[in-house]
C-alpha cells in the first residue's frame, strides 16, 4: 500500500481503471488552488445585496452546499434541487441572491430553473452562474451581466466540493474565508490523508461478495446534507458495470465534516479501483435524460403504471435492496424519510431519496450497478396549477413527470424491476403497500 500512497501524492493516476483519470483528478490540487487569494477575491466579488440566497443546481453541484450548511445552523441559504412544480410554484426571487450552479451548462434543471426565476423578479446583479468554461450557462451569464466564477473542468461534479461549486455556496452559508482555510486544512495531500484513505479502502473492499458490498451512512441522505453529498460519491463513483458499494443508513450516527471532504473523495475513487470500475465515468446516466426528452416533445400524463400487488410484493422481499424514488415537494422530506423506516422494517435494506435529485446521485447506481435492486417510485400529485417555463414548450409539471417515467423506463431496460405508486402525499404510500392503515 506503501507504493500506491506514493503514486497519489506524486500524481501518477495511472494505476486507476479506464481512461479518465489523467483528464478528471484535478480536485486533489483544489485546496491549493482555491484556498488562498482566490477565496478572497471571490468573497469581495460576490452579489450580497440580500440576506437570502436560493441555489439552483442538481448533484455534485449542490449537494456540497447541503454539507457546508450543516454547519452553520444559521445559515440563509436555500438549495433547490428538483424540478417539482410545487416547490416551483412556491419560490420568492424578490429580495434574494441567487447562484445557479452546473459544471456542464446544460442541466435542465438549472436551466429552467433559472429561466423562471428571470421572469419572475430575479436581478441579474443579484446572480451568480457557477459553471465550467466555454458552456451555454456560462455565455448567459456573461451577456446578462452576472458575476460568472468558472470550475475545474479538469474534475468531475461529484468531486468538485473544494472548488467554486462548493465554496461559493460555502460563503453565503455562513463561513468566512479563513473559517473555510481552518476547516480544510486537513484536505491538503499529506502522507497520512492519503494513507488513511488507502487502507480504509482496502478494508471496505474485504467486504465486496459477487461486485457488490453495502456503504454504512451514519446519517440519512434525505435530510443530513453530508450523508447526502457523501452518497452521491459512492454510489456514481462505483456504481457501474453490474458491481458497486450501495449507501445505506446503518451503524452509529456520523455527523460529516467539509474537513474529510478530500479523505472521501479518495476512499470511493479506490473503492471503484478494488472493484476495477473507472471512478470518474457515470456511462448509465444519459439513459434517462434521453427518454425525458423525447417525452417532453408530446403530452405528459400523469399517470402511473399498473402493477399487480403480489408481484410488487414478491419483488421487494426478494431485493438485495430497495430503492425508493419519490417524486415529491422538497418540503416532503421528513415524510419520505418515514416511509423509508416503514419499508425497511418489513423489506429489509431501503434506500431513498426524492426524484429527480436522485437521478443526480444514485440513479447510476441503480442502473448500472448491482442487479439485486427494486426500484419503487412514489409519485405526488401537485396541487399546483401548471405553467408554461419561460423560453420552453412544456411546463415543470411536464418536466417532473417525465423525470419520473424517463427513469422508470432506463431501469426496466436495464434489467431492473421497477414499479410506480401515484399518491396525495409521499406517507400514504405505506397503506398502498399494506404497511399499515
Amino acid at each position: 500500500m506503501s507504493d500506491l500512497v506514493r503514486q497519489i501524492l506524486d500524481g501518477d493516476v495511472s494505476f486507476f481503471e479506464g481512461d479518465t483519470a489523467a483528464h478528471a483528478t484535478g480536485w486533489l490540487r483544489h485546496p491549493e488552488r482555491y484556498l488562498g487569494d482566490w477565496l478572497d477575491d471571490i468573497d469581495a466579488r460576490r452579489p450580497r445585496r440580500h440576506g437570502r440566497t436560493l441555489l439552483l443546481g442538481m448533484g455534485g453541484s449542490s449537494s456540497p452546499a447541503r454539507l457546508y450548511a450543516d454547519w452553520r445552523p444559521e445559515h440563509q441559504l436555500s438549495v433547490i434541487d428538483t424540478s417539482n412544480p410545487d416547490t416551483v410554484a412556491a419560490l420568492d426571487f424578490s429580495g434574494v441572491n441567487v447562484i445557479a450552479s452546473s459544471k456542464s451548462g446544460g442541466t435542465v434543471e438549472t436551466q429552467t430553473l433559472l429561466a423562471h426565476a428571470l421572469a419572475n423578479g430575479l436581478e441579474p446583479q443579484d446572480l451568480v452562474i457557477i459553471t465550467d468554461p466555454g458552456t451555454e450557462l456560462a455565455k448567459l451569464g456573461e451577456s446578462l451581466g452576472a458575476l460568472v466564477v468558472l470550475g475545474d473542468p479538469q474534475t468531475g461534479g461529484r468531486f468538485s466540493s473544494l472548488s467554486p461549486f462548493g465554496l461559493v455556496p460555502a460563503l453565503y452559508a455562513g463561513w468566512s474565508p479563513e473559517e473555510l482555510r481552518d476547516e480544510l486544512n486537513s484536505c491538503f495531500l499529506s502522507d497520512d490523508l492519503v494513507a488513511r484513505a488507502v487502507a480504509t479502502a482496502h478494508e471496505l473492499a474485504e467486504s465486496v461478495v459477487q461486485g457488490a458490498a453495502f456503504f454504512a451512512l451514519g446519517a440519512d441522505p434525505i435530510t443530513s446534507g453530508g450523508a447526502l453529498w457523501l452518497e452521491q460519491l459512492v454510489a456514481e463513483t462505483t456504481g457501474k458495470s453490474g458491481r458497486g458499494f450501495i449507501p445505506a443508513v446503518s451503524g452509529p450516527v456520523a455527523l460529516y465534516r467539509p474537513g474529510e471532504m478530500q479523505y472521501y473523495h479518495l476512499v470511493a475513487a479506490l473503492l471503484a479501483w478494488h472493484l476495477g470500475v473507472d471512478p470518474f465515468n457515470q456511462p448509465n446516466v444519459e439513459s434517462a435524460k434521453k427518454e425525458v426528452f423525447a417525452l417532453l416533445g408530446g403530452a405528459v400524463a400523469w399517470e402511473s403504471v399498473p402493477y399487480e400487488a403480489a408481484e410488487l410484493d414478491q419483488a421487494l422481499r426478494g431485493a438485495a435492496y430497495v430503492a425508493v424514488q419519490a417524486y415529491a415537494p422538497l418540503e416532503a422530506s421528513q415524510e419520505l424519510a418515514t416511509l423509508r423506516t416503514h419499508i425497511e422494517a418489513v423489506y429489509g435494506t431501503t434506500t431513498a431519496n426524492l426524484g429527480p435529485r436522485y437521478l443526480h446521485s444514485t440513479g447510476q447506481l441503480h442502473k448500472g450497478g448491482p442487479t439485486s435492486v427494486v426500484g419503487l417510485q412514489v409519485i405526488q400529485r401537485p396541487v399546483s396549477a401548471p405553467q408554461r417555463i419561460a423560453g420552453r414548450a412544456y411546463s415543470f409539471h411536464d418536466l417532473h413527470m417525465a423525470q419520473a417515467i424517463g427513469d422508470f423506463r432506463a431501469m426496466a431496460a436495464a434489467g431492473r424491476p421497477v414499479f410506480q405508486v401515484m399518491v396525495d402525499h409521499v406517507g400514504d404510500a405505506a397503506v398502498v403497500l399494506g404497511l399499515h392503515s
